[in-house]
């Protein structure tokens, strides 16, 4: 407490420490602030943002899909609200907690949404489906989805808590965005909001070159099973999947937008990144930790996955964080050595 004092003393007489007027402002805004070195990371989720609008726009124009435009005005006004609240409450009436959180869920909104039509204007590009590949990477591990899935159905009250398990990923996704931005962990938000944007959007790129329909319509399985099963579980994105691939003149709607990505598992990336980004919060850790492997567990029986899409999520999951972590470590490396004292300092 008595350095924090002091530094902030000190800060105040910008003149008696030799700093210039614009680094003394800085300081005053890095004071009590964890969430210092997260600027990079940042501008970097907006590019990301940027960038999958600007791959969408080109699919949709060269692949001849429509767009709702009642559902596209209206996702465009709230993506611009919360951006507006985002730069005004960010630099003109300064409230960290409600901007980090307006920007957070505008890119969160921009790469998702990008991502979901990246994937559905995709399908008219028309691959060659990749189901009988992963579907042998599966046998070769040794794993037999069509037993797995009878096994599942046989006890419908896990198939149910699994289920509710798999529909929980985007809620605690914003959830935490909340919480991180109320906690003032501006690093591991915007952390988190980098490793979702730049998974999501390099899933749904993947689906365009390498798409797949799943594995419930690839090993065909019984009505039966399905029946015994949660409604949609493994076929809640063939229409989707079939009416973009096949219709004449398909037309994507902002109300029922619904990505359609099997390798890799983005639910496995979602899951994961959801349980990294709790980490320091010991109360909430290893609630997530227990709860989301029970997604992990659903993106098979529910989510209609191949097991070898784990891996691949995982491995894309991987490399997001990795690159989370090596801008942070480029922002400390660039920030000034007397900001780096006053930050120990308040933060000691």
């Amino acid at each position: 407490m008595f350095s924090a004092l002091t530094c902030v003393r000190a800060a105040e007489s910008p003149n008696r420490i030799g700093l210039s007027e614009e680094l003394h402002k800085a300081d005053l805004n890095a004071l009590g602030n964890s969430g210092t070195f997260h600027r990079w990371t940042e501008r970097c989720c907006w590019l990301i943002g940027i960038a999958a609008c600007s791959v969408a726009a080109f699919l949709i124009l060269a692949l001849g899909v429509g767009i709702e435009t009642d559902s596209l005005g209206a996702s465009i006004a709230l993506t611009a609200f919360f951006i507006f609240i985002y730069v005004f409450y960010g630099r003109y009436r300064p409230a960290p907690i409600l901007s980090n959180i307006s920007g957070a869920v505008a890119v969160l909104f921009l790469s998702i949404g990008m991502a979901g039509i990246m994937s559905l204007a995709g399908l008219r590009c028309r691959f060659p489906l990749i189901d009988g590949t992963l579907a042998e990477m599966d046998r070769f591990l040794a794993i037999d989805l069509p037993s797995t899935m009878v096994w599942f159905a046989d006890h419908p009250a896990l198939s149910n808590l699994l289920w509710i398990a798999y529909a929980s990923s985007f809620v605690q996704l914003f959830g935490l965005v909340v919480l991180l931005a109320v906690l003032r962990r501006e690093d591991k938000l915007w952390e988190l909001v980098f490793v979702c944007s730049l998974t999501i959007v390099v899933a749904a790129a993947f689906s365009i070159v390498w798409p797949a329909i799943g594995a419930f319509a690839h090993f065909d399985y019984s009505p039966d099973i399905l029946e015994k099963l949660p409604p949609g579980s493994g076929t809640y994105h063939l229409a989707k999947f079939d009416y973009f691939r096949n219709a004449s003149s398909p037309v994507i709607s902002f109300t029922s937008l619904q990505g359609v990505v099997t390798f890799p598992s983005f639910h496995c990336c979602l899951a994961l990144m959801t349980i990294f980004a709790a980490a320091g919060i010991r109360w909430l850790f290893w609630t997530l930790t227990a709860w989301n492997a029970l997604v992990l567990i659903s993106t098979v029986p529910i989510g209609g996955h191949y097991v070898i899409d784990l891996a691949g999520g995982g491995l894309l999951w991987l490399i997001g964080v990795a690159l989370a972590i090596a801008l942070g470590r480029s922002a400390r490396r660039r920030t000034p050595p007397r900001r780096l004292q006053i930050i120990s300092e308040v933060n000691a």
